[in-house]
């Protein structure tokens, strides 16, 4: 005679399972748990760091400076002012570009400052987000004030993409988060004290993340950017290289929310 203790008879009414089904439940539970748990944690790693906001670093505040924050850099390049401050930084003076940094004043303003082709150091703090060099400076000193030869410039052909129009100088950890529509007003007030426009690429454009906007001629892109910041939009423009950078003439007539 079998053991009535063991007996897998299921009966229905009885609110107790058998012993097998208790088994088989929570191994159930436990594996789906420790799934979807391994996929949270994937895809928790895989999104990019907004980092830490740089100004919440203030005396007596016990907040460590945004993870690509790296305080007194100083870099010694030439400066070009068209559509915003860039300096392109050489090993050494009439070398190939280096490295091209984008410039922000402290705040939300730009750099003011009338120096161009000129061999200028500037220094102050360091934002790095991705591809983003982000200097944060009072102003770029002039070293030589004659002529330097401007970066050389390559043009990429004509793009249409897609993306995020963004303050370079919050996205790469100067405000948290940089981006969104949490960021919008932020990022309004910086772009009309002239940080530098950057649009933030869903699909890498000759290895770039983002770009730098410009106008159709080439300076500041212009008020009609800003209905579109912080939104999905779509820019068909003009992709050139600049150093290192790459600058979005977009066209505004073919600019559009998505």
């Amino acid at each position: 005679m079998p053991d009535p203790a063991q007996d897998p008879f299921f009966i229905g009414w009885s609110g107790k399972l058998p012993p097998e089904l208790k088994r088989f439940y929570l191994s159930v539970g436990f594996v789906m748990v420790s799934l979807f748990g391994g996929i949270g944690l994937f895809l928790g790693s895989a999104i990019d760091d907004p980092s830490r906001n740089l100004f919440a670093d203030r005396p007596g505040a016990n907040v460590a400076k945004p993870l690509g924050w790296i305080s007194d850099q100083k870099f010694l390049g030439t400066l070009t002012l068209h559509p915003y401050p860039v300096l392109h930084v050489s090993s050494v003076a009439g070398g190939p570009v280096e490295r091209s940094v984008l410039l922000s004043g402290s705040g939300k303003r730009g750099v003011e400052t009338r120096e161009t082709a000129h061999l200028v150091t500037a220094e102050g703090g360091l934002l790095k987000r991705g591809d983003i060099d982000m200097l944060v400076v009072d102003e770029p000193v002039t070293i030589d004030a004659r002529a330097a030869a401007p970066p050389p410039v390559q043009q990429l052909g004509i793009w249409r993409s897609i993306g995020e129009i963004c303050d370079g100088k919050c996205y790469p950890g100067g405000m948290t988060p940089g981006f969104g529509l949490a960021h919008r007003a932020c990022a309004t007030l910086c772009l009309i004290g002239d940080v530098p426009a950057i649009f933030v690429v869903a699909d890498p454009i000759e290895g770039a993340s983002f770009l730098l906007i410009a106008g159709p001629d080439g300076g500041p892109p212009g008020e009609w950017i800003r209905d579109m910041i912080a939104r999905p939009v779509e820019l068909v423009g003009a992709v050139e290289r600049v150093g290192t950078m790459l600058v979005f003439k977009v066209d505004p007539q073919k600019a559009r929310l998505l």
